[in-house]
């Protein structure tokens, strides 16, 4: 991954205008994680990885757990939304977490406001429960909604 991939992906989260300026930051961050010490702490999944184009994902394992992995960012392009991007970024997560592992908990936080109706529902969609709220945890009226799935390598 060169810097110009960091500004391609950071351009791509803006676009999906869901990401505030501090949450840009943050992925600044972590996407310099994934360049400079690749799947230490972070992985990144570029949709084309999984046979199609327009997002990427990044997910790493949980510190001080047996088999838990977080899911950190998921973005598609607006113009390959609702087209299974997303879909296939997970699938391809899970494919590479069960590579490494005969079962795993996959754990990510979101936003509980109404703009991020989307976002939940696509969680569900891609067969993740919700299993925790933390009221206001973000700011006022804006709860912090945990969704997590368990997944096993079929034998």
């Amino acid at each position: 991954m060169s810097h110009n991939d960091i500004a391609f992906y950071l351009e791509t989260a803006r676009k999906t205008e869901a990401f505030s300026g501090d949450e840009i930051l943050v992925l600044d961050e972590v996407l310099r994680g994934c360049f400079d010490a690749p799947g230490r702490d972070y992985t990144l999944l570029d949709a084309e990885e999984c046979g199609t184009s327009g997002g990427f994902l990044i997910f790493g394992p949980t510190p001080m757990s047996a088999f838990a992995w977080d899911l950190y960012w998921i973005v598609v392009d607006p113009s390959h939304q609702r087209k299974g991007v997303g879909l296939a970024l997970d699938r391809g997560m899970c494919a590479a977490i069960l590579s490494r592992s005969d079962r795993a908990v996959i754990r990510v936080e979101t936003a509980g406001r109404s703009d991020y109706d989307g976002q939940r529902h696509f969680y569900e969609r891609a067969a993740y429960r919700e299993c925790g709220r933390i009221p206001n945890f973000y700011s006022e009226g804006d709860d912090l909604v945990l969704y997590c799935k368990e997944i096993r390598r079929l034998p």
